[in-house]
């Protein structure tokens, strides 16, 4: 029989989440399983927006500058999309504006010098040769970025989205593999999203199966079920066989307070920020694992998302 996770566990979830998560995942979890308001979800994502219509302020809880990055503005578009905003909605308007100012030769360098202006992780270190580290952020963050211009795409100048178009083809046709654990989970945003070319959509398919399947199962930086929300995923025909184990060891995860917890830690360079962080994190993991659980009906009294 599948893992389940259990009623009583659940609700030490949702207990987890209400005293400790940030007000943003909390709405989230709110509109997800509680029928909860999308205003909720928009006014608790206002105070991570900028004037220049970037996001940053911590969004990404290891990056703790109040400065706008793609990486940042790629997640505050993220929930916008939850929200069910659409492309008229000012905080979109904004979020496009500071995407085509920022843009590089097609792609959005993931983090600016900025970050160092703050505590952050050590892997979000600024250097001039950060391209040569994250396969020259064709995917991540490009890859989500340009789904979401997709989905927006009143909110963004023709051309624009042509010029980051073309570019993406063209890192599609380059590649023989998607590596990066990211680099994937945004790819596979992108070739989900019914508002992009459908030609695209299915060589970007054709490729992230060849690459999942080369990649290593047990990479927790690309969990089976991100890559696989639900039954109906892309990805999930490709990584059926592996759907249970992932289940049962995300189960297994959960703490005895009810929350779940990052694999990672950085307090060796700022234990302070890192202790901030954390706790950023486990409230927003621990809805992520509850979405994750419920997209394939791994929670006991809830049936499977659609």
């Amino acid at each position: 029989m599948p893992a389940m996770l259990t009623h009583d566990r659940f609700a030490a979830a949702r207990a987890f989440i209400a005293g400790h998560a940030r007000p943003l995942d909390a709405a989230l979890y709110r509109h997800r399983f509680e029928g909860g308001e999308a205003g909720a979800i928009l006014a608790a994502l206002v105070p991570f927006q900028n004037p220049d219509g970037g996001f940053g302020h911590g969004l990404e809880p290891d990056i703790a500058t109040p400065a706008s990055t793609a990486i940042a503005t790629s997640v505050g578009l993220r929930t916008l999309r939850r929200a069910g905003v659409d492309a008229g909605h000012p905080m979109v308007a904004g979020a496009a504006r500071w995407l085509e100012s920022h843009v590089a030769d097609g792609v959005w360098p993931i983090i600016g010098p900025e970050v160092d202006q703050a505590p952050h992780a050590p892997w979000w270190g600024w250097s001039n040769e950060l391209a040569d580290s994250w396969n020259g952020f064709r995917w991540n963050p490009t890859a989500e970025i340009l789904a979401d211009l997709y989905r927006f795409r009143a909110a963004v100048p023709a051309l624009f989205l042509d010029a980051v178009e073309a570019r993406m083809r063209r890192s599609i046709r380059e590649a023989d593999v998607i590596e990066g654990a990211y680099d994937l989970r945004c790819a596979t945003i992108l070739a989900e999203t019914p508002e992009a070319p459908a030609d695209l959509r299915e060589a970007l398919a054709n490729l992230l199966v060849r690459s999942v399947r080369q990649h290593d199962p047990d990479d927790e930086h690309a969990p089976v079920l991100d890559l696989a929300p639900t039954p109906q995923s892309l990805l999930a025909p490709v990584l059926e066989g592996r759907i249970d184990h992932a289940a049962e060891v995300l189960i297994d995860g959960q703490q005895d307070d009810g929350g779940w917890s990052p694999f990672w830690d950085w307090a060796f360079v700022d234990e302070a920020a890192w202790a901030r962080a954390k706790a950023d994190w486990r409230g927003g993991l621990t809805r992520l694992a509850l979405e994750s659980l419920a997209g394939h009906g791994r929670i006991e009294g809830l049936a499977a998302a659609a």
